[in-house]
């Protein structure tokens, strides 16, 4: 059921069209790109690049991964990214991931983006396990995953490299479980009995 639609998001597959959004909103940016594994593209080509060297993984991959634009419903501006790829068939567990526009930060977009993807995942895929991490120097990334229902798993010591640099990464997770009872306690405190 993609494009996902929420108050005012859409999620949507990524297109070469993008290239420019995504370019001159994120991918250019060394603040947002400071704790992701990959540079930073230095012109829209490379971020064309970017994008078509990421589609083919993703179509192989569907339903149990997805790369989507975030898109503003107001503007129809695409300002950031949230994919999630398969990490374990048989487990039928995924990885999250996001990034949004420094001009966005704070507005709750990505929790937002990252709320429709976990009901996505777990109500449409039926997936069972949806995990992410974060270096531990960008708490904002953290606060995200926990307003989303995801519950801290563990800090794995210097398990990455980053530009160079062992690095710590800060473990999150939600099982189906999870979030069906949360959806439970949530309409039960909406409509008591």
């Amino acid at each position: 059921m993609i494009p996902l639609e929420t108050k005012r998001l859409i999620l949507r597959p990524f297109a070469i069209s993008d290239a420019e959004s995504m370019f001159r909103n994120w991918a250019s940016d060394p603040d947002v790109l400071r704790f992701m594994p990959y540079d930073l593209c230095a012109t829209i080509e490379d971020t064309h690049k970017r994008i078509t060297a990421w589609m083919p993984y993703y179509k192989e991959t569907a339903p149990n991964s997805a790369l989507l634009a975030i898109v503003l419903k107001d503007h129809n501006e695409v300002i950031g990214t949230i994919d999630y790829a398969e990490t374990d068939k048989e487990a039928r567990s995924v990885e999250v991931g996001y990034q949004i526009g420094k001009m966005w930060w704070g507005c709750g977009y990505a929790t937002e983006a990252l709320q429709a993807v976990i009901e996505h995942c777990f109500a449409t895929v039926k997936l069972n396990r949806i995990w992410a991490s974060y270096d531990p120097r960008n708490p904002a990334s953290g606060k995200v995953l926990q307003k989303a229902g995801m519950l801290y798993e563990g800090t794995l010591r210097q398990c990455k490299v980053s530009r160079g640099e062992l690095v710590d990464r800060v473990r999150y997770a939600i099982l189906a479980e999870d979030w069906a009872r949360a959806k439970e306690i949530a309409y039960n405190q909406s409509y008591p009995q």
